[in-house]
């Protein structure tokens, strides 16, 4: 192919990401700080940043790059009716609204997965990269690490049966 994106690394487009993300920001700061979003431009921002932001750091969790970018918009919107004494709340819920938009398609997207990999699994029995205090029980592969055993003897182990659970 001979187009441009034919070109594009998936690298080269998380920097591109990055940088349109910074610019969206800024302008965005700008636009909170002036007073000069409306409720359609703040939406359209909010979802525009987000999804460069999940384009942008694809190893953090999307849901935990949404709630920042909630957490900012809920700042910028209160640093705005400092500088202006008005809080404008529809201009604050149709941004919030649109981050819950943009995490829809992605929580039915990881669901579908779950259907595919593990479709009679509960989903509470479903370790979900949830750091926990002891309230869900360890895989195999994790005992094995913390009695400090290999693979292979944790395999034999969990053959012969005597595979015990924390």
């Amino acid at each position: 192919m001979n187009s441009i994106l034919a070109r594009f690394t998936p690298a080269s487009l998380v920097r591109l990401a990055r940088l349109l993300a910074l610019l969206t920001t800024i302008v965005m700061m700008i636009g909170y700080a002036g007073n000069l979003l409306t409720i359609e431009t703040a939406g359209m921002g909010a979802f525009g940043l987000s999804v460069l932001l999940l384009l942008a750091v694809p190893d953090q969790r999307a849901s935990e790059l949404l709630g920042a970018v909630a957490i900012w918009m809920t700042t910028a919107e209160f640093m705005s009716a400092a500088e202006t004494g008005y809080f404008n709340h529809w201009r604050w819920a149709v941004a919030v609204a649109t981050l819950a938009l943009v995490t829809v398609p992605l929580k039915v997207q990881y669901l579908r997965l779950l259907a595919r990999t593990v479709p009679d699994a509960p989903i509470g029995d479903l370790d979900r990269r949830a750091w926990s205090a002891g309230s869900l029980p360890h895989s195999a592969a994790a005992l094995a690490t913390l009695r400090g055993e290999s693979h292979d003897e944790a395999a034999e182990r969990q053959v012969s049966g005597t595979t015990q659970m924390a």
